[in-house]
């Protein structure tokens, strides 16, 4: 039986010299990466994680625990041979850096970075009951902005979308915040200025995880910021990626805070 494809590479690029994973938000899928290829240099190639759940995987049951899927993510990862890196947008977020913790305690191979977007390192600020009534559910996530009217106004569709939905947001609701060393990885951080899950203050906090913190970068917008900038963040992840290896310009980058509008 063929193993379903855990990533999906939109423009696979053989000759790439680097890969960079890249993991959705609750609900979310790897379709919501798609355009970033077109705005990434042709020695990045962009694969957009699938996770289970999701169309290619929907025989398989979402995760519903935080340490289990980053295991889960980590066990694929390890057998990564070209440098890689990971973007991560909220629980997507929170998945790369528990995956990346189970990768250094096993001493599997490290990114070159890791992008944290939407998600304080000491967990959600806010989030939806799994536990809710179908419509007391969508309506959070109405309010987020995480549910699009097209779906929310299709009891087909919807009813397809939260399940997934309820299970990742089960597994948000397991993650428990641990005081652990620094990581010897490179973390850049991504807010939007009106995140009422993420807001800034706590994602300032990603510094003190990390030996070689690349800076917090915020945008104009709320928590979804991340698919109305893609251009700005392609550009700023590229622009990191470029940085690796300069000791005397990490130690610059660190000093750093880009607004979205000047980059």
């Amino acid at each position: 039986m063929r193993t379903p494809p855990w990533y999906l590479a939109f423009e696979p690029r053989p000759s790439a010299r680097l890969h960079l994973y890249a993991l959705p938000c609750a609900g979310g899928g790897p379709s919501a990466f798609r355009p970033w290829t077109r705005h990434l240099p042709p020695w990045i190639e962009l694969r957009a994680v699938t996770l289970p759940g999701r169309p290619g995987r929907h025989r398989e049951p979402a995760h519903t625990d935080c340490d289990t899927a980053a295991r889960a993510l980590a066990a694929e990862l390890a057998e990564q041979r070209v440098p890689y890196a990971i973007f991560g947008h909220s629980m997507g977020a929170m998945l790369g850096y528990r995956a990346v913790r189970e990768l250094w305690s096993a001493g599997g191979p490290l990114p070159e970075l890791l992008a944290i977007a939407a998600w304080p390192v000491r967990g959600a600020l806010s989030r939806p009951d799994p536990r809710a009534d179908d419509a007391g559910f969508a309506a959070w996530l109405r309010a987020l902005g995480g549910l699009p009217d097209e779906i929310a106004d299709d009891p087909g569709a919807l009813a397809r979308t939260l399940p997934v939905a309820r299970a990742d947001f089960t597994l948000c609701a397991s993650y428990a915040y641990r005081a652990e060393p620094p990581l010897p990885v490179p973390v850049a951080a991504f807010c939007g200025t009106r995140d009422p899950v993420a807001p800034e203050h706590s994602m300032t906090e990603w510094a003190a995880h990390t030996t070689d913190f690349r800076g917090l970068r915020t945008f104009d917008g709320d928590h979804f910021f991340v698919r109305e900038r893609v251009p700005e963040l392609a550009g700023a992840m590229t622009a990191i990626l470029e940085m690796r290896g300069s000791g005397a310009r990490h130690q610059a980058e660190r000093a750093v805070q880009l607004r979205g509008a000047s980059l």
